[in-house]
């Protein structure tokens, strides 16, 4: 009987994450409310509130359900391996993960990230990346003399662009396999530290 009430309550919750999401598209995030939910979703509005305490703690919920998906696969990043694949020309499999991560909640990063989204959102994962990942790579020359594109600016472009790249493939229907996608993103930022910096694989 637990088991039946749990595979119940995992559906609900997916019945109105779907519905979050076609009405975030529709209308933004700011005027979702427990009405178009309930509607969208085919509920009564008493079951929605077993699962949430309004739409708010729903947005919430499932916006932080999907950042700590995605964070744990970044954090596997390895600035080290990263380069190594790039100077061979492979996709990093750490970066594929991730990619595999933005498909699997394809329907989630399309909007929230979208002109109707929540820009907070794209902030976060930037800022992430930017602290976690990119700037790694270039503090492997800590004696780097600065160049005409200094190091700063060049880790916000890079995770502007890494998330504008994806964004694409997203909005565009994923034709790409996300093997392609992470070779892309590798062979370009691999290629701008080689050719900016002079950072090399096996010469960090």
């Amino acid at each position: 009987m637990s088991e039946k009430l749990d595979r119940r309550k995992a559906r609900t919750r997916e019945q109105l994450r779907k519905a979050l999401i076609a009405i975030m598209e529709e209308k933004g995030p700011d005027r979702v409310t427990v009405s178009d939910l309930t509607e969208k979703a085919n509920i009564n509005r008493s079951t929605f509130y077993l699962h949430y305490t309004d739409a708010v703690d729903l947005l919430s919920q499932v916006k932080g359900e999907v950042w700590e998906g995605l964070r744990s696969r970044m954090e596997k990043l390895n600035p080290y391996e990263y380069l190594s694949y790039a100077a061979r020309s492979e996709p990093d499999p750490a970066m594929v993960n991730v990619i595999e991560y933005y498909a699997e909640h394809a329907d989630f990063f399309r909007v929230i990230l979208g002109p109707k989204g929540d820009p907070a959102f794209a902030v976060r994962i930037k800022e992430f990346l930017q602290t976690q990942h990119i700037s790694k790579i270039l503090d492997l020359r800590p004696d780097l003399a600065e160049t005409i594109v200094p190091k700063d600016f060049m880790i916000a472009y890079f995770a502007a662009s890494n998330l504008s790249i994806l964004l694409h493939w997203i909005e565009s229907g994923m034709r790409q396999s996300p093997s392609s996608i992470a070779l892309m993103i590798t062979h370009i930022l691999g290629s701008a530290v080689r050719q900016l910096y002079g950072i090399e694989a096996g010469k960090v």
